[in-house]
């Protein structure tokens, strides 16, 4: 994503974010082994530099194939990652929206709990947890570390941080996440800066307008 807005349709809405420079665009239009096969392809054979890669293209491509389906695999509204010009993954992103008619979403008190919930690793440190007033609407960050190694220290790569930032956007009823894992404990604190100042770009505005369409 070379300075994008990118909008994410929400009934009568949009979310759109400021990608910058260095953010990989993984939203697949249908979750298939095929369509990630593609998206990966392009973007291993177009976005890096051969000569800095201290991976192979193709090895590039099949981790690059195998995030894009992890990230899409709940149909989430945005995905993107973010990698180094020697191809090592830093961080990926994914976005999604939850609300059901008729039933209230949980306060930002409330959200808390169900955020850490999700976390699908052990958190080893005291969650960071602030609460933020952004143009999209009050917004919950959570940033914590997780345990790297799987039982006995086998298993595959895993995230070495997490950050969720939950969004409510105000006369809505529905609840917009923000999943950004980090994967390089050295680059944690430069990528979290990275994260807020993308998520701080976030902002609702009416689909079928001007603005939506010079943004998606």
């Amino acid at each position: 994503m070379n300075d994008k807005e990118v909008g994410v349709s929400v009934d009568e809405h949009v979310y759109q974010f400021d990608f910058k420079s260095g953010w990989l665009d993984l939203t697949l239009e249908s979750v298939d082994w095929v369509d990630a096969w593609a998206v990966a392809t392009v973007l291993a054979t177009t976005q890096f530099e051969p000569s800095r890669l201290t991976v192979t293209t193709r090895k590039l491509t099949r981790e690059l194939r195998r995030l894009a389906l992890d990230l899409n695999r709940e149909e989430s509204n945005l995905a993107a990652a973010r990698y180094t010009p020697e191809g090592q993954v830093v961080a990926d992103f994914r976005q999604d929206t939850y609300g059901e008619e008729g039933k209230p979403r949980p306060s930002p008190v409330e959200v808390v709990p169900l955020l850490l919930q999700s976390v699908g690793a052990a958190v080893v440190t005291e969650p960071d947890v602030r609460h933020l007033s952004l143009e999209v609407g009050p917004t919950v960050r959570v940033r914590a570390d997780l345990n790297k190694k799987g039982r006995f220290g086998l298993g595959r790569k895993r995230a070495a941080g997490l950050i969720k930032y939950a969004m409510f956007p105000p006369g809505l009823g529905e609840l917009s996440v923000v999943t950004v894992r980090l994967w390089q404990p050295k680059e944690a604190d430069e990528v979290t800066c990275l994260a807020d100042e993308l998520v701080a770009t976030a902002r609702m505005v009416p689909a079928d307008t001007e603005e939506h369409r010079r943004g998606a």
